[in-house]
């Protein structure tokens, strides 16, 4: 008689094995029918909230309750009525709102360490650990989503991160990511501050010409990047460039955009001076970063074409304030001390004219101080629900997932963040988040 090739080793026949596989199937279905009926129902829970914002009414429901079933949003309202065995929780005098979002995180970058040595100092493998656990970190303090707009690794830690959490491996929030920044010789993302006999590399990718842009594009996207960045002009953490010049020409702009958008991928770009912003607006990016010496031409080609801007405000305060204490170049703080005034008029600029604003805050500082960027926003021109919405629905459209999360609405998922004072009355209150539930698992209560 012939044998099944898996019951090879046991010295067993097909029938044999039919038999044994009958009697497996058997024993597994009279374990299921024996579970206890709770096991095998939904999970449930019933979020009591004092006041609650939805992100599209200035008017916050009082007394609201969210019903949560498995990981969704199933009901929300102040007359919804609570399934009986409900897991309950007590948010009465507090303020609930959408899981936050944070558009510009760099969960790689040591706040110990300098621009070099978060690079130089620490191996593709300690990156992705730490990462997590800095992503963890901006989770507890309520940003459930965050995209990371390229990082300090030569491979590929961001994505491994983003897939790990997406897999269910570790808690964490929803990462969208560019791996690696495509600069330009000397640009942002190069090491300008190292001696030309030292054998290193860029931590971004160097890019010349509009052919080895595409194929930067390519190589990014075939890694798994959800994003491309691009730093078009210089910036204020590196040394020997100027935020105020195009770093790219217009032609390998406009090949980067193209490349991206062709492969159905979106694409940012880190632009400070006016003319990197104008010419990125012009080519079709999706995004800007930082935007700080914009001007009225590019504001108004900004709001006509539908171009987000993440401005990260706090980040240049942080510069210039705390820059002596943490050991940051002195050319660095000066150039950060150049431009905040002009930042502030230009910016407040924008804002008054309705370009779409993003929550970014571009984490070289520790993850409590994020929400820190908030008030900065207000002082500018934001309403308090603006700034909200500007870290919800805005980024939440921009990155395309707004069917998904962004607002507190039936059928998305339960990504939920509640603080005790009304941050519509005191923005400042959002530095304080007690609560946090992402995608219907609770990660923090403190209430």
């Amino acid at each position: 008689m012939s044998r099944h090739p898996i019951f090879v080793f046991f010295g067993g026949t097909r029938k044999e094995f039919r038999i044994i596989q009958s009697m497996v199937a058997g024993v597994a279905l009279l374990l299921c029918s024996a579970m206890p009926a709770n096991a095998q129902s939904s999970q449930v829970v019933a979020i009591h909230c004092g006041r609650l914002i939805d992100v599209r009414s200035e008017k916050p429901m009082v007394n609201a309750t969210i019903i949560v079933r498995d990981g969704r949003i199933d009901s929300i309202g102040t007359d919804v009525a609570v399934p009986a065995g409900s897991q309950n929780i007590d948010l009465s005098h507090a303020t609930c709102l959408p899981g936050l979002m944070d558009l510009h995180a760099h969960i790689l970058f040591n706040p110990a360490r300098g621009t070099d040595d978060n690079y130089l100092l620490g191996s593709s493998a300690y990156k992705a650990l730490y990462g997590l656990k800095r992503a963890q970190q901006e989770l507890s303090e309520g940003f459930t989503t965050l995209r990371d707009p390229s990082d300090f690794d030569k491979y590929f830690a961001l994505v491994e991160i983003r897939d790990a959490i997406a897999r269910g491996d570790f808690t964490g929030p929803r990462m969208f990511v560019a791996p690696h920044a495509l600069t330009s010789t000397g640009g942002h993302a190069d090491l300008n501050d190292i001696a030309p006999d030292v054998d290193t590399i860029a931590f971004g990718k160097i890019v010349s010409g509009p052919q080895s842009m595409r194929e930067a594009v390519r190589e990014e996207i075939k890694y798994g990047a959800d994003w491309i960045k691009v730093y078009v002009s210089g910036g204020v953490m590196s040394a020997h460039d100027d935020p105020r010049v195009q770093t790219f020409t217009d032609e390998e702009i406009q090949a980067a955009v193209d490349e991206t958008h062709r492969l159905r991928k979106k694409i940012t770009v880190h632009a400070i001076g006016t003319d990197a912003i104008k010419e990125s607006v012009r080519a079709g990016v999706d995004s800007v970063e930082h935007g700080l010496l914009i001007d009225d031409e590019t504001i108004r080609m900004m709001k006509d074409k539908g171009t987000y801007l993440i401005p990260t405000l706090y980040v240049l305060n942080y510069i210039v304030e705390e820059g002596p204490k943490m050991g940051f170049p002195q050319a660095s703080i000066d150039k950060g001390k150049a431009m905040i005034a002009e930042r502030d008029r230009r910016l407040r600029a924008a804002f008054a004219a309705g370009v779409k604003i993003c929550f970014g805050s571009d984490t070289i500082f520790d993850e409590q101080f994020v929400p820190r960027e908030f008030p900065l926003l207000v002082s500018l021109g934001l309403t308090p629900f603006q700034a909200i919405q500007a870290a919800t629905i805005n980024p939440a459209t921009l990155l395309g997932i707004d069917k998904e999360t962004g607002t507190l609405e039936a059928g998305k998922q339960a990504d939920i963040v509640a603080v005790e004072q009304n941050p519509l009355e005191d923005i400042d209150a959002l530095e304080h988040v007690k609560f946090v539930m992402k995608g219907g698992k609770v990660v923090r209560n403190d209430f």
